[in-house]
């Protein structure tokens, strides 16, 4: 549990990081295009800094429980029904961020060779958002299952 406190806090401070840094580069691109002096590689980095926030920030959701689920569905259920659906949700969404991780790497690999227009980023470098992204994703999902059935299994027994 040690290990799993950690890599939260380092995802965290990363994410909150980046998007002061995509907020900064916002802010600059605004105000350089008001004297009409653009510049073009801030919005190519910016664009770069906007996709890992987004899948870093996805593990930061998922660990929330804020991800997009059948919360309506759910909390109609009780007992075994709810368990079932809940480790069916929690199977699927795992699947499908296992598959994510899988195809987006494959992708990374095959762009590894391609640089960006105009910063010269290494596009494998800025496509390893995705597949990195998907693994912290899946380690905050099987976190939340199991806190959530023990959460759910205490309001259980206090309610009896």
């Amino acid at each position: 549990m040690k290990a799993l406190e950690i890599l939260r806090k380092i995802t965290d401070a990363i994410v909150a990081i980046l998007f002061a840094v995509l907020v900064t580069l916002v802010l600059i691109q605004v105000f350089t295009r008001m004297f009409h002096m653009s510049q073009t590689w801030i919005d190519e980095i910016s664009k770069f800094v906007f996709v890992w926030v987004t899948y870093l920030g996805g593990a930061i959701t998922v660990r929330k429980g804020a991800n997009i689920t059948f919360d309506l569905v759910l909390e109609g259920v009780h007992g075994k029904t709810y368990k079932f659906l809940f480790t069916f949700v929690n199977i699927v969404c795992v699947i499908f961020l296992a598959a994510m991780a899988v195809l987006s790497s494959q992708a990374a690999w095959a762009n590894r060779v391609q640089l960006s227009t105009m910063t010269r980023v290494n596009m494998g470098l800025m496509n390893m958002a995705i597949p990195i992204g998907c693994v912290l994703m899946i380690i905050a999902q099987v976190e939340y299952y199991f806190s959530t059935l023990k959460k759910k299994k205490e309001e259980e027994v206090a309610a009896k």
